[in-house]
């Protein structure tokens, strides 16, 4: 694989951090265009998400350069590159950060929130998808040995270094197991915008479908995830069970609010 699309003197260009770049461009115009669909105002959407973007990458760095000192003072552009290699801990660190950032952002701006997550969604998964593609090319999230004829093997000391991706052994691409499950998902998720019955249907589809899916890719992954229940679960199936449990209940109808009577309490003569 090509961890480093190109290399200048001291700049570097991680593949990873290129394949982010265009996800999320294409996250931000699919965004855009759900927000279309369901009549969500386009510059309270664009202004919503480089909100989230802008602290997630802040969230994920800092985490980054916190648990990588070293690394960051022999390699500070690549550290600071759009790529977050490496470390799980500043992807999900990232991604809290970034929630957290949106969710703030949308109760300032009064933006209603399921109907907002729901076009967010086919995004989410879609820019997940470029992230997945550009993890493969790094060796990040590797997969587990395997002798299947599809296996991978790396070979690039950066896999090594970055992401401790063992060299020379065949690997399930689990990466791109999870990269095609985003691009089907997205294009589910889409389809379901103006189908759902209510608001936060295709949050919760996306929720459920995509827990079930990163709990079976974990079956699959050859890094290292903590464990929780004194080993039962990993970290990320942990996760992904609260995806799906959260999904579900998404999906639970919900009673309709009836309109304000404004002549409540006068009688008719």
């Amino acid at each position: 694989m090509h961890p480093l699309l190109f290399q200048i003197g001291p700049f570097t260009l991680p593949t990873e951090g290129a394949c982010l770049a265009v996800g999320l461009l294409a996250a931000l115009a699919l965004a855009q265009a759900s927000a279309r669909r369901l009549q969500i105002a386009q510059e309270s959407m664009w202004n919503l998400s480089m909100t989230a973007v802008l602290a997630a990458l802040l969230g994920a760095k800092l985490e980054l350069i916190l648990s990588s000192g070293r690394v960051f003072l022999h390699y500070p552009l690549l550290v600071l590159s759009l790529s977050v290699l490496r470390s799980p801990a500043a992807r999900w660190s990232g991604l809290l950060t970034g929630m957290l950032a949106a969710l703030v952002y949308g109760r300032i701006q009064r933006m209603p929130l399921l109907r907002t997550l729901d076009a967010a969604a086919p995004a989410l998964a879609l820019g997940d998808a470029f992230a997945n593609l550009g993890a493969f090319a790094t060796g990040a999230q590797y997969g587990a040995p395997t002798a299947l004829p599809w296996g991978v093997v790396y070979h690039s000391r950066w896999a090594a270094l970055w992401a401790g991706t063992p060299l020379g052994v065949h690997l399930h691409p689990a990466q791109l197991y999870l990269c095609g499950f985003d691009l089907l998902l997205c294009a589910l998720l889409w389809r379901l915008l103006m189908q759902a019955r209510q608001a936060g249907e295709t949050l919760g589809a996306g929720m459920f479908l995509y827990g079930l899916a990163l709990y079976g890719e974990e079956l699959l992954r050859g890094d290292v995830s903590f464990a929780l229940l004194h080993g039962a679960l990993s970290l990320r199936q942990g996760i992904a069970v609260l995806m799906v449990l959260a999904g579900a209940l998404l999906w639970l109808e919900r009673p309709v609010p009836q309109p304000v009577n404004q002549h409540r309490g006068i009688h008719a003569v």
